[in-house]
This record gives structure tokens, sequence and C-alpha cells, in this order.
């Protein structure tokens, strides 16, 4: 089905305009709070943050919406491949959590940044630094652009207007709340998200006559390919 410009309903409407202004709430309400205002507050959250809003986090930055777009239509048009890359985060994952991580934990570095500077020295931070800021900035372009252009499928909102929307709105947040509040929205963020894609994946699964006709769809259309 090909999706036509001002598609959303006045459900949909207030849905995305719930969940901005949520978004922008955390925000206002950590600006506000009575916790002690320093850089280890808003850059570490005092290091105090329950595991279930950072393990979200870590989860919704892997869920962008090149993730939620770009890997749907790569399994579409080109199979299942692109799954293998799992692999590798299975072996990197153990590796990265039990080698890498306890390191920088026990210096209580805020960042590898600082940790570079640490072990090396200035001049290595800030080319790190600047490096890192310049593959962000490539990245976020990306990032915003993809709903931009789903967004401007369904309301008829401007690709600038989506970009400016979208970016507004979260460097609000992350500006004035700090980390604490960008790993509270990242958790009802990634809630919803969740829950949006597996309900996409039920309705459709049901729609087409159950998960038995989807695998006879993907198989007859040599879309199943792993190890390949």
């Amino acid at each position: 089905m090909n999706l036509s410009q001002g598609s959303f309903t006045a459900v949909d409407y207030v849905i995305f305009a719930l969940l901005l202004i949520l978004s922008s709430s955390v925000g206002v309400y950590y600006l506000f709070s009575e916790r002690k205002k320093s850089y280890r507050e808003y850059f570490l959250t005092n290091r105090s943050m329950p595991i279930a809003p950072i393990a979200f986090s870590l989860m919704a930055s892997f869920m962008s919406a090149i993730t939620i777009l770009g890997v749907a239509a790569e399994s579409y048009f080109y199979g299942t491949q692109y799954a293998m890359i799992s692999l590798g985060y299975a072996i990197a994952t153990p590796i990265s959590t039990y080698v890498f991580l306890p390191v920088f934990y026990n210096i209580q570095t805020t960042s590898i940044f600082e940790f570079l500077e640490k072990r090396f020295n200035k001049e290595v931070r800030l080319v790190a630094s600047l490096v890192f800021i310049l593959q962000m900035i490539i990245y976020m372009a990306i990032v915003l652009y993809a709903p931009a252009i789903a967004l401007s499928a369904v309301m008829g909102l401007s690709k600038w207007t989506s970009v400016l929307l979208i970016g507004s709105v979260c460097t609000f947040y992350s500006t004035i709340g700090g980390m604490r509040a960008v790993l509270w929205t990242d958790l009802f963020q990634a809630l919803f998200m969740f829950f949006a894609v597996f309900a996409i994946i039920i309705k459709g699964t049901i729609d087409v006559g159950g998960l038995s006709e989807v695998w006879k769809i993907a198989i007859e259309g040599e879309r199943i390919e792993l190890f390949k």
C-alpha cells in the first residue's frame, strides 16, 4: 500500500504530539528538580540511575529511523543476510562488557576522550573529539532525514520542517535536562518503538494469513538467506 500525504488520522496526530510534549516535559522536569546541579549530575546522573532506563537507552541507540526503515527495506529487497551482523555483536559485546568497560569504570572517567587524555595527552583527546563530532554530524543528518521522509509522506510536512521539529525537541530536552532526562526519555521512546514494531508485525502476519504464510512467501521470494 502506498502512503499518501495526509494519511495520518486524528489519533495519530494526538499520539505524535504527546510524544513530543512528553519528551520536552522530561527535560523541563529535571531542569527544575532539586537535584544538585553539577557536571557529574548533568553528564553521569551521579551514577545513580536504575538498570532499566540505561539498558533501554542503549537499545534505543541502535533503533534509530535508519534501523526501522533501512533494515526493513534491506530485508524486503535483498533478504535476511543482513541479520548475520548479529554474530558480530554476539562476539564483541561480551568483550566490551568484561574487558574494556571495567577499565573505564574503575578510573571513573566521564568519557573515552578523558581516558585518552590521561593515557596519552590533550592533543590526542582533541583529535579524537573532533573526529567523533564530525562523524556524529554526518550520522545525525541521516538519522534526522529518515523520519523526515516518513513524516513528509504521512503528514504532508516539508522535510525541513520535520528535521527542525524533531531536532529542536531532542536538543531541547537533552540540553536542559542532562543525561538523566535523555535516559528516561529513551526508555519510553524505546517502549513505544517496540510496541509499534510488534503491532505492525502482528497485524501484517494476521493480514497475510499467519506465520506459515509469511514463511512461505519469504521462501518463494528467496528472502531467507543465512551464511551465504
